[in-house]
Parts: C-alpha cells; structure tokens; sequence
C-alpha cells in the first residue's frame, strides 16, 4: 500500500545566530566562536535522530560567507522532504548541507521514523507535530497481524470494525461475514460455522493485502 510522506521545515529560534549589525572583517574571531557555540547547540539536540549524521561546516568560511554577504545571522534549518531528512546551514541566499538521512520507504519503518521525530519535536523544534503525526497514522493503519478471525474477534473491537468496513466493499468478504455473523451462536464443530470461518479468513488475507 502506497503512503504519502509528511513534509515539513522548521527553523529554531535557539538555532539562529543573530549579530546586532552586520560583521565586518575584524569582527570575524568573534563571529567564529559564536558559530562554533550555535553549531554545538544544534548537534548535541539533533545528531542520531532518525538516522541523520551531522557534517560540521566550515566555521571559518561561514563566518567569510556572513561578511562578504552583508547579513547578520546564520540560521540553522530542519528540513524533511518526502525523500530526506537533512539541516541546512543558511546565511543570506547561501545554503550549505550539514548532514541527511534518506527517509524509510517501507511504511512501517517510516512510521517509526515519524514516530522518532514527533517524539524529539516540542516547541519550535516540532518537525512533526502531534496532530499531523496522529494524522498520517489514521490515513495509513497499521496492518494487522492476527493468525485468523477469531484471534482478531478476542482482542480488537476497532480491528474487527475496521475489517467489517472494509468488506462492504468486497463482495466476497461481505458474504463471509454474513456466514459469520449467521453462525455466530452455532457450535465450533457446526459444518456451517467451519465453512464461515473459513471464508472469512480467507478474506481476512485478502483484507491484509491492502495494507
């Protein structure tokens, strides 16, 4: 079952290292050491998440790159795109990258990386905020896992629900819950009830293959 991937930048406050004016030339020790501090600030908060291994940039050239283009800050972004997760160092209209990770294609593995990431999110560090996480999770279910029908019938009411849902647009799986529901009070060894449950697993599979 295909997904769409959740997209989104955020830009941290505590992630910008703002100068009151524009630095000149002999401002440039300065300018390095403060780099220095916002890119340690930055790593120690995101190196490992999700996979992302970050590549310190240049302090010395970013520091050229901050003077020679008359603007007063270096702003750390994070990015997620439907095909990377990566920081991007941005002074004025230069973008360096400091560092990605390619996003997991196998629906499970990317909602566990979501999950990582809207675990780390709070405040203006929110990548993946809680509402678009809850969001992606009802639009794309996790697939269910039990042996047969019955087993799912135990244990998961919302489950069972969703399978019946999903029936009403299957013709053979409607039918099979109408034999199910039909034998519901019958005996396990009833050859009517054997034949339902039989049916209904077999729709069951049928039913695991859309995810």
């Amino acid at each position: 079952m295909s997904f769409t991937n959740f997209e989104n930048t955020v830009l941290p406050d505590d992630w910008i290292v703002s100068f009151d004016k524009v630095p000149q030339a002999a401002d440039k020790p300065a300018v390095v050491k403060r780099i220095d501090k916002g890119w340690d600030a930055v790593k120690s908060s995101l190196d490992g998440l999700g996979g992302i291994k970050l590549v310190k940039p240049n302090s010395d050239s970013l520091a050229d790159t901050l003077i020679t283009s008359q603007t007063h800050a270096v702003m750390f972004e994070l990015v997620l795109t439907k095909s990377e997760f990566r920081l991007d160092v941005e002074i004025g209209n230069v973008t360096i990258k400091a560092g990605k990770v390619n996003v997991p294609s196998d629906l499970e593995d990317y909602r566990n990386f979501l999950a990582s990431l809207n675990g780390w999110s709070n405040g203006d560090h929110n990548i993946v905020p809680d509402a678009d996480f809850k969001k992606f999770n009802a639009n794309n279910p996790k697939k269910p896992s039990y042996k047969d029908f019955e087993e799912m019938e135990k244990k998961s009411k919302s489950d069972v629900d969703a399978f019946r849902a999903w029936a009403k647009t299957n013709a053979k799986a409607k039918k099979a819950f109408e034999a199910v529901d039909k034998t519901a009070k019958a005996k396990s060894n009833d050859p009517a009830r054997v034949a339902a449950l039989k049916a209904i697993n077999e729709s069951l599979q049928d039913y695991y293959k859309t995810f």
